[in-house]
């Protein structure tokens, strides 16, 4: 079924492609997209893969086209001394060129308005690290080259866009941590993962990768943090097939519903690589190069070595103290130091009223690209810094 948007309302999309099961058990897909070739798409049950489709379709949306600054000036502007330090420093390992900290602070910015995520004061950052575009930041894409959407957040409560943003932001930080240094908390067997999936609907989604190929399951957790981040890789080793290596990954409060969202995430692309490749579409051809680089790692081989994990806390998982609440992260953050900032502009979709928001901080990691121009050295990564693996900085996690 698709719907057209007939009366070119602007702050809708153009079309809605709305594709159901062919078998009830599997979870719904929806695709969303507008003459300017913004797309959003989603996977589940019932409405939930239009609502998936359409707050991913308004987040890229806004953060490709209507990100607006408010000044040009210098990070000292409106930062503190240890604010400024903290920009300077990653920014000398993101940028293209060699520059100097010194250089950063005398460079004048294009800045955007954000709140501290201490204590929701306002101040200046440069938008370069909120917006996805390049357009009007020739003078700043230099120093930080490369941007994707972690830390992006669209909803229509404004908590749990924060809320949103924060998580988003952390689950990619365990990804990256995970790709650099092989290590996991515990990897889920099939008779747990099946446990864990008993009363959800999408363990008959379950059932069929694990008839069809191979699926292995990692908590990549940290447990200075709330909750459960889960993992899930599917491998197949036959050449002849569409897709040989995919991947879904899911930050929730239970590892039950983790495991949930990560197989749907892991469907969601699993679905668009199968499609891509019995149409004999152009790699070269997609705009997004973290897509296009995960349809290059679409090998077996893949599969195997992200599965070279060694387990670190297997069976002995430590509960946070903090609730996997805004409040809760936010408080593990400042218990660790680090700086963060919530982009956050409110605004009306056909009379509703939503709120957009992203997390940053210098002190993790700004992007998920770790082969290249990425803040390596940060608070985040001290911790674990020995035990990143120099083959791993080579090439880039292999994730959509």
């Amino acid at each position: 079924m698709k719907v057209i948007n007939l009366m070119q309302k602007p702050d809708l999309p153009g079309s809605l492609l709305f594709q159901p099961a062919g078998l009830l058990a599997l979870p719904h897909s929806v695709e969303v997209s507008d003459a300017l070739s913004v797309n959003g798409s989603g996977v589940g049950g019932g409405s939930n893969s239009i609502k998936t489709a359409l707050g991913e379709y308004f987040e890229r949306r806004h953060f490709y086209r209507e990100i607006l600054s408010s000044k040009y000036g210098f990070l000292s502007e409106s930062l503190t001394g240890a604010e400024v330090n903290s920009f300077a420093r990653a920014f000398i390992q993101t940028a293209s060129r060699k520059v100097s900290i010194r250089e950063v602070e005398a460079h004048k910015f294009t800045l955007s308005k954000v709140v501290r995520a201490l204590d929701f004061s306002m101040c200046l950052i440069p938008t370069v690290c909120i917006s996805l575009s390049s357009y009007g930041l020739d003078d700043d894409n230099f120093i930080y080259p490369l941007r994707d959407t972690c830390g992006c957040s669209f909803h229509w409560c404004p908590n749990l866009a924060f809320l949103g943003a924060v998580k988003e932001y952390l689950e990619r930080q365990f990804l990256v941590r995970f790709w650099l240094t092989k290590k996991c908390r515990s990897v889920v067997s099939t008779d747990r993962a099946l446990e864990l999936l008993s009363c959800k609907k999408i363990r008959h989604l379950y059932h069929a990768l694990i008839s069809a190929g191979e699926i292995s399951v990692f908590d990549i957790s940290d447990a200075r943090f709330p909750g459960v981040c889960i993992l899930v890789v599917y491998g197949q080793s036959k050449e002849n097939h569409h897709v040989n290596y995919c991947a879904g990954m899911s930050y929730s409060a239970t590892v039950s519903d983790a495991l949930e969202k990560s197989i749907l995430e892991l469907w969601q692309t699993y679905r668009f690589m199968d499609l891509f490749k019995s149409v004999d579409s152009d790699e070269k051809r997609i705009e997004d190069y973290y897509l296009r680089y995960f349809l290059e790692c679409n090998l077996y081989k893949t599969y195997q070595e992200i599965i070279d994990v060694q387990v670190v806390a297997d069976g002995k998982r430590s509960v946070s103290p903090v609730e996997f609440t805004l409040p809760g992260f936010l408080s593990a953050l400042n218990e660790q130091g680090v700086l963060g900032y919530f982009y956050v502009r409110r605004s009306m979709v056909n009379g509703v009223g939503c709120v957009f928001s992203k997390y940053v901080s210098p002190d993790l990691f700004l992007h998920m690209n770790n082969s290249q121009n990425i803040n390596l050295s940060n608070k985040y990564s001290k911790e674990f810094a020995g035990a990143i693996l120099p083959s791993r900085l080579e090439k880039m996690v292999p994730f959509p």
